[in-house]
């Protein structure tokens, strides 16, 4: 029986990893014959490609942004999200607030539709970011903690308000877990077949290029990227093959990298590709010999499921959810945070072409496998109607 769902999220940025998870699922959604609208104040141009046509939009091109301080700006997602209330269909079979969306967890009516909350991860700064946050504030911690004690316990409130926790991987389930004390669900994600295929596997092997695909924020820690192209910078002696190292994405922290980049002195190995529009990001995939992710403790890395599938051996930090997306020493490798290590995993992929070739492969068909995005629409149908029954 087909269903009406409504997917809520604030703003639709620049297409990052978020972006895609939610445009994936509602098109896997409406191809499975459901009635999809997708509730948001904001929605960039650059996500217009990933909205399938059949996805009805309802945007309320609300203003977000009040100061040109980007993180500051974030608070806006939340302050303003009761805006979206009006525009939520009372008939909906099925609600799916995604992260900042959770304050409307709030606004539930009794005996309305099941109302599933798509965490990607605990607020950091209110859980194992916490001593953290507040070591780094001086004499301010003394106001601010107790602030962050109420919001916490808001936080668990509304999460205790919704039918059902579902996220992105067993990483983080496990931190939902340990944050709420309830199980959380994984809603399988995917990758978009019919645009990476082209790519998926056509290798080359010279010049050896390194890619990583970010929003530059400080938790994707791209920093490392750099230092590990720094490290990597002597041991070919020959210019002419030296890998090049291709950051693609933008952010506030691009001007921060750019500079160092120059400090470390591989600005003329390091390409800032900036923000990539989907229909060029496989180009990308297909050119890049080795994909390297660097994030603190990311849920998933859709970015790295996609250039598994292209046929990149994956060098990831031994972190987060990249743990269950990467087979460490099948796909490619789990390192420690260290330049060095990761420096030292890209080097062994590059000077054996039939090794990186093989994970390359391996990585392709574990994605085939394992992540669809008709399985992860068919999870949230199956969560709503456990809940409805």
């Amino acid at each position: 029986m087909p269903l009406r769902v409504d997917l809520v999220f604030p703003r639709f940025k620049l297409l990052s990893g978020a972006e895609r998870a939610i445009l994936g699922l509602a098109g896997a959604l409406v191809a499975d014959g459901h009635d999809v609208r997708v509730v948001c104040h904001q929605f960039d141009a650059s996500c217009r490609p990933r909205l399938p046509s059949d996805v009805t939009l309802v945007c309320s091109h609300s203003r977000l942004d009040w100061t040109t301080n980007r993180y500051l700006n974030a608070g806006s997602d939340y302050l303003r999200i009761f805006g979206l209330r009006r525009l939520l269909d009372d008939a909906a079979d099925v609600c799916v607030l995604f992260g900042p969306s959770l304050p409307l967890a709030w606004c539930r009516r009794k005996g309305g539709a099941p109302l599933l909350y798509y965490c990607w991860e605990p607020p950091r700064a209110l859980y194992q970011d916490r001593g953290r946050v507040l070591s780094r504030l001086g004499w301010s911690r003394v106001l601010v903690g107790p602030a962050l004690g109420l919001y916490g316990a808001l936080d668990r409130w509304l999460v205790g308000r919704v039918d059902v926790v579902c996220t992105s991987s067993p990483f983080a389930a496990a931190q939902i877990e340990a944050a709420y004390g309830r199980s959380a669900a994984v809603v399988t994600l995917g990758v978009d077949r019919a645009r990476l295929d082209a790519a998926a596997l056509a290798k080359h092997d010279s010049p050896p290029v390194v890619l990583t695909v970010n929003y530059l924020h400080p938790r994707k820690r791209v920093e490392l990227f750099l230092e590990a192209a720094s490290h990597c910078r002597d041991r070919w002696t020959d210019g002419a093959s030296r890998p090049r190292w291709i950051v693609v994405g933008d952010g506030p922290e691009r001007d921060r990298l750019e500079q160092l980049a120059r400090k470390l002195g591989v600005d003329s190995d390091v390409v800032f590709a900036g923000f990539v529009p989907d229909d060029q990001l496989p180009q990308y995939y297909a050119a890049a010999s080795c994909y390297v992710h660097t994030a603190v403790e990311e849920s998933f890395g859709l970015s790295v499921i996609e250039a598994a599938y292209c046929g990149n051996p994956i060098v990831a930090v031994a972190e987060g959810g990249v743990r269950d997306t990467v087979e460490h020493g099948e796909t490619g490798f789990l390192v420690a945070p260290s330049p060095f290590e990761l420096a030292a995993a890209v080097e062994t992929v590059l000077r054996s072409a039939d090794s990186g070739r093989s994970m390359g492969q391996a990585g392709h068909k574990r994605v085939s496998v394992r992540y669809r995005w008709d399985r992860g629409a068919a999870d949230i149908v199956r969560l709503a109607q456990v809940r409805a029954t």
